[in-house]
């Protein structure tokens, strides 16, 4: 049986007991000093913060540029192929009005794209994940780190060359049980770093697994 020091007498005295059996004194918090103290709980602190990488946007960009050259080169083909003048203008200028027509539906594409990257914004701590959407309006929504299950990330050949991927999170969040952090910078890492800190927070062991 655990035994401490009376304070005022000196001799001990088990934990159990609610005054000291030898001089009489309330030992009513002896068990209680025999338990170490809580750990003081972490701060939370920010790993990650930052929107989806516009990068994805280059092809595109790319497509903008490439459309107009294409259209361009099978229009002036099409007309070497007939010899009648007013012929051949007439596919010239079909040609430019497909061009300005799919030039301007991809660049609204684009913008509005861009618009719905803007008005996303990822946070990751190493208690929760933190998401937030809209331009106008805003709404914000959070995993919390202990309710994550699983972890995996994604990148597509054009993702892997722009260096940006997925990451995907299962977690027992009833409102959201699956959630997808779009094209964000080296996912490889991201996701290592939210399952460290997942497991760190379920107080579970933390296998490294090999890549």
């Amino acid at each position: 049986m655990p035994v401490i020091s009376c304070p005022d007498c000196n001799r001990d005295v088990s934990t159990l007991a609610s005054s000291c059996p030898h001089c009489g004194r309330p030992m009513g918090n002896a068990a209680a000093a025999l338990q170490p103290p809580a750990p003081p709980a972490k701060p939370e602190e920010t790993l990650w913060h930052g929107t989806p990488s516009g990068r994805i946007l280059m092809g595109r960009a790319a497509a903008i540029v490439s459309t107009p050259i294409v259209i361009m080169v099978l229009a002036y083909v099409a007309a070497s192929m007939t010899a009648d003048l007013e012929t051949k203008g007439q596919i010239v200028r079909a040609g430019w009005w497909i061009v300005g027509t799919l030039v301007l539906v991809q660049a609204i594409g684009v913008v509005v794209k861009l618009l719905r990257i803007r008005g996303t914004m990822y946070t990751i701590t190493t208690q929760r994940i933190i998401i937030e959407e809209g331009l106008l309006s805003k709404s914000v929504r959070e995993i919390d780190l202990r309710t994550i299950d699983d972890t995996q990330f994604s990148q597509s050949l054009i993702q892997r060359i722009l260096g940006i991927g997925n990451v995907t999170l299962v977690s027992t969040d009833r409102t959201m049980p699956t959630f997808v952090l779009h094209n964000i910078p080296d996912p490889r890492g991201m996701r290592e770093q939210i399952r460290a800190h997942a497991y760190s927070m379920s107080q579970r062991q933390l296998y490294t697994r090999q890549a």
